[in-house]
């Protein structure tokens, strides 16, 4: 039976049945199967992430730093309507995109006033053949550059991000009410628990993916001769094993249900994308939730999720816990995942003095003269492109509209995520390292004795279980980035030697 359809509360416009936002206004709407009154314990809260001022400040201060992030953001985050949004844990990512509007439109100055300059530079070189003309250009451009740079690291904009003085409340507005719209609906997906991916992997946003590992044990099989094993459901499993693991003292413990839904096979699903034309749901009802780990579909599998932060919220531990259960066995899948804290280039705000050193202003004044030419050369480009703020956006979305209409193949999983774009690939400290093991050691131990304890308490034989639980715990072994290597020569992470050489190679600053 079809819903009937709503009337957006804010502008009384007629939405699409089951549509979590209004396509008119971008409101929040009420999603069919979003309330489960009769089982409120069924659901968990959704992780409030602690510290997450100072990362979302970091990162606001990384799109001013960042030409190539800010540029990112916008294109593959901020001007998508139809892309489902990467987590971002900790982080305020509509505060994290007002900014990065901000901070290209000030580049858009400055490319425009480059390539007046620079078009000056080339009627000098090429008609009036005067060299004067050509030494005045260059020295205007490169006091355009210094200017721009001084101005970004020591000016009001990016002064405004120090610790004392942040407030998200006074972000700067979206630069359009189409804009605006995308960032209210981007918003929403912080409170949800429905992830569309895109690609191999599904659980983009959460950083780097650790060794596995899963256990099949027989459930039709008693520890006690003449019992026979009384049957469950296996959501009744995930909220015992949700029960014991919140009972753990760990850091900023916080655990979610979350569904993971394949991009490319959204289209026509009505359960996630009411709206074709539209963005997939943010939050889907326990009961659909429910019936998924009961039955786990090949594109869409619930997980019970374990987040554990710390170092100010910029580490994050998760750990990943799928059941599912066959008229004879169980099957547990287990995936850790560890989030690093920021790259250090992006924590420049809170190094930087209210006025540049002599020192500093030589060295500026010396990058700039630099990469003045590479920027005058880059700047008639981008001072057009930086008039569609949106990169092309009319453009893409006409793409997108035949794909959907007229192929009825597209991906609606998210490409990146605004978090993960500014982390680092392995831990800045070795105490992180250890809070990283400690967290997944611990949460492993208790979810494999709830499992023992379940299935004693259904009379189902834990012999199997109790020597598999052994073995994972022994042997486990926690890895990032690199940081496990047991055959041939392997260079990965920013600390290998391959990486360093890179590093060393000078490149042009086009900022």
């Amino acid at each position: 039976m079809s819903q009937p359809p709503a009337v957006c509360a804010d502008c009384s416009t007629t939405t699409v049945p089951g549509a979590a936002f209004c396509g008119a206004c971008g409101a929040t709407l009420a999603v069919a199967g979003n309330t489960d009154p009769d089982h409120p314990a069924s659901r968990l809260a959704v992780p409030r992430w602690t510290g997450g001022r100072d990362l979302t400040r970091y990162m606001c201060a990384a799109v001013f730093l960042d030409r190539q992030y800010a540029d990112s953001l916008i294109r593959d985050v901020a001007a998508e309507p139809h892309l489902g949004v990467a987590p971002a844990p900790g982080c305020d990512v509509p505060v994290v995109l007002r900014y990065a509007y901000e901070a290209n439109a000030r580049r858009h100055a400055r490319d425009l006033l480059l390539a007046v300059e620079l078009l000056v530079l080339v009627l000098g070189l090429l008609v009036i053949r005067s060299g004067l003309a050509v030494f005045l250009m260059l020295l205007a451009g490169w006091l355009t550059t210094l200017v721009f740079a001084l101005s970004t690291h020591y000016g009001e904009r990016l002064q405004r991000l120090r610790p004392d003085r942040f407030d998200p409340a006074q972000a700067p507005p979206p630069p359009n009410e189409s804009a605006a719209r995308r960032l209210r609906q981007i918003d929403e997906y912080a409170r949800g628990n429905l992830s569309v991916y895109s690609g191999f992997s599904p659980f983009t946003g959460y950083g780097q993916e650790l060794d596995s590992w899963s256990l099949v044990f027989d459930v039709t099989d008693s520890g006690r001769e003449g019992v026979r094993p009384r049957d469950f459901d296996v959501a009744d499993l995930y909220a015992h094993i949700a029960r014991r693991i919140g009972e753990l003292s760990l850091p900023c413990l916080e655990l979610e249900e979350r569904v993971f839904v394949e991009g490319s096979a959204l289209l026509g699903d009505t359960r996630f994308l009411p709206d074709p034309l539209g963005r997939p749901v943010a939050r889907i009802g326990a009961d659909r939730l429910n019936a998924l780990k009961r039955h786990p579909e090949e594109t869409a599998r619930a997980y019970l999720v374990t987040h554990s932060s710390g170092w100010g919220g910029e580490l994050v531990t998760s750990l990943f816990l799928r059941l599912v259960r066959s008229d004879s066995n169980l099957f547990v899948e287990a995936l850790p995942t560890v989030l690093c804290p920021l790259l250090d280039r992006y924590r420049t705000i809170d190094s930087l003095m209210p006025a540049p050193t002599p020192r500093e202003f030589l060295s500026m004044a010396l990058q700039t003269l630099a990469s003045t030419p590479f920027v005058m050369i880059a700047s008639p480009r981008r001072a057009v492109t930086g008039f569609f703020p949106d990169f092309g956006m009319r453009k893409r979305l006409k793409k997108q509209h035949r794909q959907i209409t007229r192929l009825g193949v597209f991906d609606y999983g998210a490409r990146k995520s605004v978090r993960q774009l500014a982390s680092a690939t392995d831990h800045h400290r070795y105490f992180q390292k250890v809070d990283s093991g400690m967290v997944l050691k611990t949460v492993e131990r208790r979810i494999l004795d709830a499992l023992v304890e379940f299935a004693l308490e259904h009379d189902i034989d834990a012999g199997d279980l109790i020597k598999r639980q052994e073995t994972i715990i022994n042997n486990g072994i926690i890895a990032t980035a690199g940081a496990k290597v047991e055959s041939s020569a392997v260079a990965s992470g920013d600390k290998s030697r391959i990486s360093a050489i890179l590093k060393k190679i000078p490149r042009p600053n086009t900022d």
